[in-house]
């Protein structure tokens, strides 16, 4: 009687076992930041892009480099361009922080007052794309060239999945 009961525990405990890691599995799935930079530049042209560095990171975006674990982007290197793209894994847990601060960022350049030459990439920016999955963080300013953010939308539920 006794193995009996140890047998039935025992595949009781295994079975929550099994539960437990199929549910961490799903939560914790891994994304590569440059497929994603390039998944959304198909829809997303960059004209004469930069990466985006550390410089970009913390003192245009005003990023905190210690919320931050690793990040891939490509930004407009011409005057007239808006386009933006960033893609952060932020350190465990402090995915809704860089959002945040993405958040910020975008207000400060779409509310800039920029001179009336600059009309175009602040009504980009208002748009922004900013989407969160777990500690991932990914935000996209359309080009001022013709993208459209349903394309960019569409490219990010992609390479989000």
């Amino acid at each position: 009687m006794k193995k009996l009961i140890a047998i039935a525990l025992s595949a009781a405990v295994f079975a929550l076992g099994l539960v437990g890691c199929g549910g961490q599995e799903s939560s914790s799935k891994a994304y590569n930041l440059n497929d994603i930079v390039t998944a959304v530049e198909s829809a997303n042209p960059v004209a004469n892009p930069r990466d985006v560095d550390d410089n970009f990171i913390t003192l245009d975006m005003m990023l905190d480099k210690n919320d931050i674990e690793e990040y891939a982007g490509k930004v407009s290197n011409d005057q007239a361009d808006s386009a933006l793209i960033v893609a952060v894994k932020a350190v465990e847990g402090k995915g809704d922080a860089v959002k945040s601060d993405m958040e910020a960022y975008k207000t400060s350049i779409s509310t800039g007052g920029l001179y009336a030459e600059f009309a175009d990439k602040e009504a980009a920016a208002k748009d922004a794309r900013i989407v969160q999955q777990g500690d991932y963080v990914v935000m996209v300013v359309a080009n001022t060239n013709g993208a459209d953010y349903s394309a960019i939308d569409t490219a990010l539920d992609e390479a989000l999945k």
